[in-house]
């Protein structure tokens, strides 16, 4: 398709004349990029036209390509996906260069390309060796012990690194989902009494008129919500209803809909009228914490009859104190002794603001960018966060695998399910004939694995136990094969993430979501 017909030099950007490849008419004249396999982006011989951009080229073009053998038009996600088959990238990496495709904010950004180049599969994939080699290790144990070839200590070795792994993995997922929020945003809530400044404070923090501002009282009758940029953070906050007892059926659905909101909201604002709180405050007795309790409970936040919250009953940006008290209207205080006293007694538990002449808003916004990075975590090349739900899953199921190996009677082991289709207090009734099919056993192991699993199917609790305490698999000969095998599921939950063990409507899902021509 190009005049000459000769290959470009790799990698160098050259003018060429393009023409249809049937009727050699010109088409345009552009720069041709030449990228032989397996140095491309797809790890295949790759070549790029950049042409004039007027649909009559394009057009064109598309039309002289679709006469060429084998002519497919691509799919979204198409070429990463050929990069992915052909070893270029991991799925961890796969859905990086995805997150960075639709990364909005600065911390999106750096998260996305930490994880595109390679940070979360450097990690997994070293969990994953270790795995196999303590597999590897055990199943020369079962099948070598006696031929005195084996090293002493191995079997001691092996059940350090899996106790090792096993804390990592608990720190791993100890994250508070920090990634998973920067991935998809930061849910904020604004909550209130009607007209105290709900919908002002989100037009103010979104600079256009994106909520109806009346003195009206119920005004907003359902959630408005809208995205923004927080300091580099990704934040969905939500505008709700005025929260009060109403007998208007409208704004009583507005009113359930906004303690709907309150209850999955990662931050709240609260916001009070300035006059209010005055009166609140002149009184001998006011306690602020005392306040915003009964103040919780009027507006139907947080249900309790006693003044003191137990945990339980909180909600979590409650309970982690993920929320911001705004006292709003300081503009209608004249008296300049009252402001005094305001900032005197709640300088330490609020913020002080009007949203009509803008005073104090620019500390409320410094305070929710604040928790917003408390919130969301980019991490680093050696220590990465956690980014999907998906992540999330298959390292659960590796690290209650690898629990089950070191302590076979825990709660947890007896109760969850590690794969999702069978359970751990069922393992002894796992058949011969599936093992066979899963695990590579041989010699020694699986005549252990056909003695054991007809002696201890009827009686789980074989397992020994001593002072109260199982020990794990790794400390008996008879339950070794056992050990391997959950190794072997352990090792099978990381290759998940990363792609080594795969099915194809995981991969349609992470793909489709690529634009067309990546």
């Amino acid at each position: 398709m190009t005049e000459p017909a000769t290959l470009p030099s790799p990698r160098v950007a050259t003018l060429r004349k393009i023409i249809h490849p049937l009727t050699g008419e010109g088409l345009d004249q552009g720069l041709v990029l030449w990228f032989p396999g397996p140095h491309s982006f797809t790890g295949e011989d790759c070549c790029e036209l950049h042409v004039h951009g007027g649909l009559a080229v394009i057009a064109a073009l598309l039309a002289a390509l679709s006469t060429l053998p084998g002519y497919q038009p691509a799919q979204p996600g198409d070429f990463t996906k050929r990069a992915f088959y052909h070893g270029k990238l991991d799925l961890t990496s796969v859905e990086g260069l995805g997150d960075l495709i639709h990364a909005e904010t600065e911390a999106q950004r750096r998260q996305a390309l930490q994880q595109m180049s390679g940070s979360l599969a450097h990690l997994y994939n070293g969990w994953r060796r270790t795995l196999l080699q303590c597999r590897a290790g055990l199943e020369a144990y079962i099948d070598f012990s006696e031929d005195e070839n084996i090293e002493e200590g191995v079997v001691a070795d092996i059940e350090a690194k899996i106790l090792k792994l096993i804390e990592d993995l608990e720190c791993h997922l100890l994250d508070e989902r920090r990634g998973e929020r920067l991935r998809s945003g930061v849910h904020l809530a604004i909550l209130g009494r009607p007209n105290v400044g709900k919908s002002s404070f989100l037009n103010t923090l979104t600079r256009q008129p994106t909520a109806i501002v009346s003195p009206i009282p119920g005004t907003t009758r359902d959630v408005v919500e809208t995205s923004l940029d927080l300091g580099g953070y990704p934040v969905v906050v939500s505008d709700t209803a005025g929260l009060r007892e109403t007998k208007d059926s409208v704004e009583a659905e507005g009113v359930r809909r906004a303690l709907a909101r309150a209850h999955c909201a990662d931050i709240a604002v609260i916001i009070l009228d300035a006059l209010e709180i005055l009166s609140q405050v002149k009184k001998v007795d006011f306690d602020w914490n005392k306040f915003l309790i009964n103040y919780f409970k009027e507006i139907g936040i947080y249900d309790c009859e006693s003044d003191n919250l137990p945990d339980g009953a909180l909600l979590q940006w409650m309970q982690k104190k993920n929320y911001v008290t705004l006292i709003n209207k300081i503009d209608l205080i004249e008296c300049e002794q009252d402001r005094h006293m305001l900032v005197r007694v709640l300088k330490d538990s609020c913020l002080l603001l009007s949203l009509k002449t803008q005073e104090g808003f620019g500390s409320a916004l410094q305070k929710l960018t604040d928790l917003c990075a408390c919130m969301c975590e980019v991490g680093t090349a050696e220590n990465p966060t956690l980014t999907t739900a998906r992540h999330r899953t298959h390292i659960s199921a590796c690290l209650k695998a690898l629990k089950y190996v070191i302590c076979p009677q825990s709660e947890s082991a007896r109760t969850e399910d590690v794969t999702g289709s069978v359970r751990i207090s069922n393992i002894f009734e796992l058949q011969t004939e599936t093992l066979h099919h899963q695990s590579p056993f041989s010699g020694k192991g699986m005549k252990v694995l056909e003695d054991s699993s007809r002696d201890i199917s009827n009686n789980v609790s074989s397992v020994e136990i001593i002072d109260g305490e199982s020990l794990s698999l790794l400390h008996s000969e008879e339950t070794m094969v056992v050990a391997a095998h959950y190794l072997h599921r352990a090792a099978t939950s990381l290759g998940h993430i990363t792609g080594h063990i795969t099915t194809e409507d995981v991969l349609d899902h992470i793909f489709s979501s690529f634009c067309i021509g990546k």
